[in-house]
């Protein structure tokens, strides 16, 4: 009988991927690690009461943690902190926009196809706008969701 090796090789690579993020999780409770993220980096901090906090670190100490958010320093203190998040990476709005502007062109292209009818004199109008229309759509909802595609790091959880 001949093995398969694609099957193995896939749950190989899914018991290392777990394992990678089962140590990164036991080794992020530890609250120095919060104290040592560089001034004005980007944090998103997860409350116990479910809340989503943004903002520039300021400083951490034993007991808060002070972030600049929206020009104001807010203190939170440790205890109502779930969960510490440093934001990675630049926002790549330019090339999520250029994405969706190909797939909305494709998409309206293919709306404008759709009505199109020979039979009719005005008709061809439905694949030029489907195109103009579609990528416009597109390239702004790639960009806005370009705008929010970062990676976030865990750096401390409860």
């Amino acid at each position: 009988m001949i093995s398969k090796p694609l099957p193995v090789l896939l749950i190989l690579m899914l018991l290392a991927s777990h394992s990678r993020a089962a140590l990164a999780q036991q080794s992020s409770n530890d609250w120095s690690s919060v104290q040592r993220i560089k001034v004005n980096s980007k944090l998103v901090i997860k409350t116990i009461s479910g809340d989503d906090v943004k903002g520039l670190m300021i400083e951490a100490n034993d007991s808060t943690l002070t972030i600049d958010q929206k020009g104001k320093p807010r203190s939170i203190s440790r205890s109502e902190i779930q969960q510490v998040f440093e934001v990675e990476g630049k926002a790549q709005k330019g090339k999520w926009a250029l994405i969706g502007a190909g797939v909305g062109a494709g998409a309206g292209t293919g709306i404008g196809t759709v009505k199109y009818s020979p039979d009719s004199d005005d008709s061809e109008i439905y694949i030029a706008m489907g195109l103009l229309i579609g990528t416009g759509v597109g390239a702004v909802s790639g960009m806005l969701f370009g705008q929010s595609k970062r990676k976030r790091v865990l750096v401390y959880s409860r």
